[in-house]
């Protein structure tokens, strides 16, 4: 396999174009290449590449800052290997969500012929725009140099606007703000597939009180709660309304309820000065003091066994 070195590469500068075309930026023995970039927004942009290849061949490339990359793979297959040789597959047909964080590597290409469209954000565009749902799926869940988010095929709805990209007779301005609009288009339909869909739903009388009764159990039995399917036999409720129904009047599922009530429960015999640690955790129903210790530093920020030292001064 050919290797390419970026001290051998043209390297377009997209960060501060409002829109380019570079061609060639590959030495002629290894093949051709075309990308036209477009700037979205403030952070966002659009990639169209197009390689083709004379062999297999390596890019040794490098991202400086955090991005999120949404890849539209529409003819041939590629990857890409970072230095902990963590792989990242790009394969016709698919659709790739893809954070780096000051990630180095290569891009490998298995064919000679390789199109792909791009849509790149920075971390302050999706805090700008995302739901709080919506950036714990693609920032908080992706602190590490290299990670994938999501590959699935890709969605009949955006395969039509990539085509549309494509066989687009635009020109000069007029195909800017074609492809702006598009890549808005792209850009929500692959967002909507994490949205959960939370409509809600008619709950009677013997619903909401079944649903009440629902967390009653559950409280009443930290050490051994039932399973959903168990909790929606004791309360006459099917499952799909238990869930849903839980969450529309205490906003939350029954089992991170459950994990406050246990952990707040926990605080309090800790602070009340009558209870060990080991003792907290086998009533709150851990089996392992670890396991108890990491969840309730997740919760309150503070070991058990500080707060047990700092009892002592509340008084």
């Amino acid at each position: 396999m050919c290797r390419v070195a970026l001290k051998d590469l043209v390297i377009p500068k997209f960060n501060n174009t409002d829109g380019v075309i570079i061609k060639n930026t590959l030495p002629d023995e290894v093949g051709s290449d075309y990308t036209q970039s477009v700037k979205i927004h403030d952070d966002f942009y659009f990639l169209k590449s197009y390689y083709d290849f004379q062999k297999s061949t390596q890019l040794e490339t490098k991202q400086l800052d955090k991005k999120i990359i949404i890849t539209h793979s529409i003819t041939g297959n590629s990857s890409y290997k970072n230095l902990d040789q963590k792989s990242i597959r790009f394969q016709e047909g698919f659709t790739t969500v893809t954070s780096f964080n000051q990630s180095e590597g290569f891009r490998e290409y298995e064919n000679n012929n390789v199109l792909q469209i791009r849509l790149i954000f920075k971390e302050n565009f999706l805090k700008r725009n995302l739901t709080e749902e919506l950036q714990e799926i693609y920032l908080t869940k992706s602190q590490k140099d290299l990670n994938l988010i999501n590959f699935s095929p890709t969605l009949i709805q955006s395969q039509l606007i990539l085509n549309d990209i494509l066989t687009s007779n635009f020109e000069g301005g007029l195909e800017k703000c074609y492809i702006q609009a598009k890549a808005l288009e792209l850009f929500s339909l692959e967002t909507e597939k994490f949205i959960k869909k939370n409509e809600k739903i008619i709950l009677d009388d013997y619903d909401k009180e079944a649903i009440y009764k629902a967390k009653e159990i559950l409280v009443n039995n930290i050490q051994n709660p039932p399973s959903i399917t168990e909790l929606s036999k004791l309360v006459h409720l099917n499952e799909v309304k238990l869930k849903k129904g839980f969450k529309q009047i205490f906003y939350t599922t029954p089992y991170k309820l459950l994990l406050k009530y246990k952990l707040n429960k926990a605080k309090m015999m800790l602070e009340s000065g009558k209870y060990n640690i080991n003792e907290v955790s086998h009533i709150t129903g851990y089996k392992f003091a670890n396991n108890f210790t990491n969840a309730f530093f997740q919760e309150f920020g503070i070991l058990p066994k500080e707060l047990i030292k700092s009892r002592k001064y509340y008084y």
